[in-house]
């Protein structure tokens, strides 16, 4: 299965796209709620309310809106499965800067909705696209083999990274390291990824197309 999904270019490019996209994401959960505390003083329970909206509400829209517009688009052309998470991501790089540079805390809060809704795009498009590749006794490996690859990076080196930078700017920005830290980092990283996906397009219709039975 592995040598199967290797060999698709379309699935390199969107396993390391997902896994970048996963990368802002996963950062993003983990850190948000400490840079609002930190740049912005707000209270925990207050803070909690909106981040609820944003990431749970919004993350569930986003899911839910980017598979069904992948469905209804991708009857024309399956290469919408690849295009929409890329748009999604080139649409969100702006608003997590945004989300960092602002000073009024509720501004910067409004400026994440987009990200919230817009991070998890990219899954149901990727799981359909993964399974898609292979035949339908490789499904269940092939989804194992691409969630290692999305938390290996996402999971495992997207919130220590930012962490790490944090703790290496304390020194010289006190409280607003956190806020540099996502600054340089989250933006980067869904730009990367909406690159990934793009590249990911070129190459996905052949591929669908000479999958295994």
């Amino acid at each position: 299965v592995l040598l199967t999904l290797w060999s698709r270019v379309s699935f390199r490019h969107m396993a390391f796209g997902a896994a970048l996209n996963a990368f802002a994401g996963y950062s993003t959960s983990n850190w948000t709620a400490s840079f609002f505390i930190r740049s912005h003083g707000m209270t925990t329970g207050e803070l909690g309310t909106w981040l609820a909206l944003i990431m749970g509400l919004g993350g569930a829209i986003g899911v839910f809106s980017g598979g069904l517009l992948a469905d209804k688009l991708g009857r024309r052309d399956k290469r919408w499965y690849m295009w929409i998470p890329s748009l999604a991501g080139f649409i969100s790089v702006p608003f997590m800067i945004g989300v960092y540079v602002v000073d009024n805390a509720y501004l910067a809060l409004c400026l994440a909705i987009v990200p919230g809704v817009m991070f998890n795009v990219y899954l149901g498009n990727t799981i359909a696209t993964t399974h898609g590749l292979v035949g339908s006794r490789m499904r269940a490996t092939a989804s194992a083999i691409l969630f290692l690859i999305l938390n290996m990076i996402g999971l495992g080196i997207g919130p220590w990274s930012v962490g790490l930078l944090s703790d290496s700017l304390s020194q010289s920005l006190g409280n607003d390291s956190l806020r540099q830290a996502m600054l340089y980092i989250i933006p980067v990283m869904m730009f990367w990824s909406a690159c990934h996906f793009a590249l990911a397009a070129k190459n996905v219709r052949q591929d669908l197309a000479s999958a295994p039975d």
